[in-house]
């Protein structure tokens, strides 16, 4: 298994901390973000959104990091990381959804205006953003986890980009529970610390 990946890429942080916690062992090959090596025709050819991360499993490319949390959980971590049932399996997956919506549209992008890595409208990005922390907010008054009572899959493909929210010109300082939860994930045996 190999992930193709840049340092600073919350969405590559997610599959390495899954892995890192189940103890899976990968090669890591580093992309040249500067260099804009992901637009390159050798890139493309794995991922055409031109976009990291991009793992190789077997001969076969996936250019998703819910994909290769989606595999990585199932091949190597049972049932704990992803339940196998039907009403398991959509808890889970509505968080996996909602990180590629409101985080991402939200707290992500507002990160990557704030810190001239994209263009578009702050303000607007926020107001996304700040719909993804009162989402958050409304599940962890009254849950430790996002799914269930462990954590899974769901905590750790919505935690990279809500900890990097302040970046993004949205503090943290009113969102009590959000900040719990992210210490709470921290603590997992085998959490990467985020650069």
């Amino acid at each position: 298994m190999k992930l193709y990946l840049t340092q600073n890429s919350g969405n590559s942080y997610k599959v390495r901390v899954l892995a890192s916690i189940l103890k899976v062992r990968y090669k890591k090959t580093y992309v040249n973000w500067e260099a804009k090596a992901h637009k390159q025709p050798a890139f493309l050819k794995m991922n055409p959104r031109g976009q990291v991360p991009v793992m190789e499993i077997e001969g076969k490319y996936f250019w998703d990091s819910t994909a290769h949390l989606v595999y990585i959980a199932r091949k190597y971590g049972g049932k704990k990381w992803l339940p196998a049932d039907a009403l398991g399996l959509a808890e889970v997956t509505q968080w996996l959804a909602f990180a590629q919506n409101e985080i991402y549209f939200g707290l992500q992008w507002s990160r990557g205006v704030a810190k001239g890595i994209r263009g578009g409208n702050l303000e607007e990005y926020q107001v996304y953003g700040r719909k993804a922390l009162d989402t958050l907010t409304w599940r962890l008054q009254e849950h430790k986890w996002l799914a269930f009572n462990r954590p899974t899959i769901a905590d750790i493909a919505c935690y990279p980009y809500v900890k990097r929210a302040p970046e993004g010109g949205l503090s943290l300082e009113t969102y009590p529970a959000v900040t719990a939860w992210l210490k709470r994930c921290e603590k997992i045996p085998g959490w990467l610390k985020l650069d």
